[in-house]
C-alpha cells in the first residue's frame, strides 16, 4: 500500500514528456490498479536483449536519443519539480519505450521527494554504461572478469589503451565512436566514488553535447 501510495502521490502530479503518468487509478476491495499509457515498445531492458539475441537493432542514434531523453526526465524530477523526486529504482527494465522510440521513465513506487536538489545521479551513470556496452550489471560476463562489476569494466577500459573496446561491437565501425567515448565518460563521472565529484542531472545531461566540460573534469 505505501509503494501504491507513493506512486499515486507521485506521478499523479507530474507531467513530462520523459516520464510514464497515471492515468486512472481503480481502488477494489482486493487489489488496486494502476492505469498507465500503453508503451508499445516495451522496456529498454527487455528491447537490448533482444538486440542481444539478434531479433532486434538499436543503432546509437536510437541509444542517444533514448539517454537524452532519460536525461530530460531526470532533470525535471531533480531541478523543475518542487520538491524535487528521486526515483531510487532507475534501471532498463524501468524505461519504457514509446511508439517513437522516446524513452519514459516508470514505476515510482520507491520514489522519494526531498526539500531540496541535492541530488547525484549514480544509477543514471549505469544505465548510460549499459547503453553504449550493451552489457547489464547481472550479465554472467562480469562473474568472470576481475572487475566484477560493469562501471568498474569500463573505468577500466577507460584508461587503457583501447578504451572502444567498452563499446557494444554492434556499434562499431559505423561512425560515432567519439560520441560514445563521451557518454562512457559521463557514465564514470556519474558513479565516481565521492557523492561531491558526480555532476548533477543537468550537468550530466550537458555534457553529452558539450566536451569542454568533460576535458575541464578529472576521472580519476
Amino acid at each position: 500500500m505505501r509503494q501504491i501510495r507513493s506512486e499515486i502521490q507521485t506521478v499523479g502530479q507530474i507531467r513530462h514528456r520523459n516520464l510514464v503518468p497515471v492515468l486512472a487509478h481503480l481502488p477494489l476491495p482486493n487489489c488496486h490498479y494502476l492505469v498507465y499509457e500503453y508503451m508499445k515498445n516495451g522496456s529498454l531492458q527487455d528491447y537490448l536483449q533482444y538486440v542481444a539475441a539478434g531479433r532486434r537493432e538499436l543503432n546509437w542514434l536510437a541509444r542517444y536519443k533514448i539517454a537524452l531523453g532519460v536525461a530530460a526526465g531526470l532533470e525535471y524530477l531533480h531541478m523543475n519539480h518542487k520538491p524535487c523526486i528521486i526515483h531510487r529504482d532507475l534501471k532498463p527494465g524501468n524505461i519504457l519505450l514509446d511508439d517513437e522510440m522516446e524513452a519514459r521513465i516508470s514505476d515510482f513506487g520507491l520514489a522519494k521527494a526531498l526539500p531540496d536538489a541535492n541530488t547525484h545521479v549514480t544509477t543514471f551513470g549505469v544505465l548510460l554504461g549499459v547503453l553504449v556496452s550493451g552489457k547489464f550489471p547481472s550479465d554472467e560476463f562480469f562473474q568472470d572478469t576481475y572487475e566484477m562489476s560493469l562501471m568498474k569494466w569500463i573505468r577500466n577500459l577507460m584508461t587503457s589503451e583501447d578504451p572502444k573496446r567498452a563499446i557494444d561491437p554492434r556499434l562499431l565501425g559505423k561512425g560515432y565512436e567519439e560520441q560514445m567515448l563521451l557518454v562512457l565518460k559521463v557514465a564514470c563521472f556519474c558513479t565516481l566514488s565521492d557523492p561531491k565529484e558526480r555532476p548533477n542531472s543537468r550537468d550530466a545531461r550537458c555534457m553529452f553535447s558539450n566536451r569542454a566540460l568533460i576535458i575541464k573534469r578529472k576521472l580519476w
